[in-house]
Formats: C-alpha cells, sequence, structure tokens
C-alpha cells in the first residue's frame, strides 16, 4: 500500500484527475441537454473555463475507491461508488447552499430524495459509472497518469494550480456578489464595484444558467 500511495496518490495526480473531470462532467452536462433539450448548457462552476467542479472532485473520489477495492468483488464496489458519489454530491449541494445561498440542481421531483439533493437514481448512476470506472478506465488512467509525470506536465500543474485558485477565488467573489445584488446591496467598495461592472447580470446568467438563488 505504501508503494501505491506513493506512485499513484499525489499531489499532481489528484489535481489532473480534478481538472480532467471538471472538463468532461462539463462536456457530458452540455451533450446531455443537448439530446433532453435540443440546445446545450452552460455547467460550469467557474467564470473561466469550462469547468464543471462536482464532476471532478466525483472523478478523484472515483479514482481514489478503485484504488482502495481493487481485491473487492464487484457488488461492494457498487456499493461503496454508490455511497462515496452520493455522499459527494450532497456535500456539494449542502455547501453551495450554506455559502452561496443557491442551487445548481434539485432532485425534488426524484423518487427517494434527501432534500433534493441526492436520488434513489443518481445513487444507481454513481454506483455504475464507478464500476465501469473500476472496470474498464482504471487501467488506461493509470498509464496515462505514468505518461504524465515528465518536468512538462509538472510546470503545468504548478501554473494551472495558480490558475485554478485565482479561477475559484473570482467565480466564487462574483456569485456571492451577484447574490448581494439580487438582495438589493450596494457594493461597499472598488472590489465590490468592479465585480459588478465586469460580471453583471448578463454574464452571470449566462456563465451560471442553472443557478437558483434560494
Amino acid at each position: 500500500m505504501k508503494r501505491l500511495k506513493k506512485e499513484y496518490i499525489n499531489y499532481q495526480t489528484i489535481f489532473w484527475l480534478f481538472i480532467i473531470g471538471s472538463v468532461a462532467g462539463f462536456l457530458v452536462e452540455g451533450i446531455h441537454a443537448v439530446f433532453r433539450r435540443g440546445a446545450w448548457e452552460n455547467h460550469s462552476a467557474t467564470i473561466w473555463g469550462p469547468f464543471c467542479i462536482i464532476y471532478g472532485i466525483g472523478a478523484v473520489a472515483l479514482y481514489l475507491v478503485s484504488l482502495l477495492l481493487k481485491e473487492r468483488s464487484a457488488p461492494e464496489q457498487f456499493l461503496m461508488f454508490a455511497l462515496s458519489g452520493t455522499a459527494v454530491e450532497y456535500a456539494g449541494s449542502w455547501l453551495q447552499e450554506r455559502v452561496f445561498g443557491s442551487r445548481s440542481w434539485d432532485y425534488s421531483q426524484k423518487f427517494l430524495n434527501i432534500r433534493g439533493r441526492v436520488c434513489l437514481e443518481k445513487t444507481l448512476v454513481w454506483g455504475i459509472l464507478g464500476l465501469g470506472f473500476a472496470k474498464l478506465a482504471l487501467p488506461l488512467v493509470m498509464r496515462l497518469l505514468e505518461a504524465m509525470r515528465s518536468n512538462p506536465w509538472r510546470i503545468g500543474c504548478a501554473v494551472l494550480t495558480v490558475f485554478m485558485a485565482a479561477n475559484l477565488l473570482l467565480s466564487a467573489a462574483a456569485v456571492l456578489r451577484w447574490r448581494d445584488r439580487r438582495n438589493g446591496l450596494a457594493p461597499k467598495n472598488r472590489v465590490e464595484a468592479f465585480i459588478d461592472e465586469r460580471y453583471g447580470e448578463d454574464v452571470m446568467e449566462r456563465v451560471y444558467g442553472n443557478m437558483r438563488f434560494e
């Protein structure tokens, strides 16, 4: 297990999985919207770039659970993937509501949901996705990560880490200011005034069209 952690569980590995999962989630949600509603929908969680953060976190969770349960039976793996994915989704919804007073998904109309944050259907989907990842994708992912250990990838990881930190901070500030504007609060300083000017209603509606404030 020590060797496994050293080679496959480190910051660079987790970071790239997070980025790949976030971009893949953005594409999956957009394509899904095209098939269901006939139009592309932006499900990015950031101001800059196509990053659906909940999928990035989910990808990391699937990877870690896959490594930890490699020797377990398929039913055991399915159960753990379903539970871990559901936990990530519930925590993401809870944190978003607590911090920003908003929601980006609501399963209240789904069968066996918990406060609209998670539901049985999505739990089963997480289990199926996780099992498919463990059985089909994990060997390919591990080979890809092996090839991404050279210096250019390390430099790319460092640069993109700084970019994502700034991206997440700006996105959080823009959403908080969006919430305050909707509550009729005027900007209190130059930073908030800049956010109002640069990231007004049109921009926020375009980026976060699926976000709803409580």
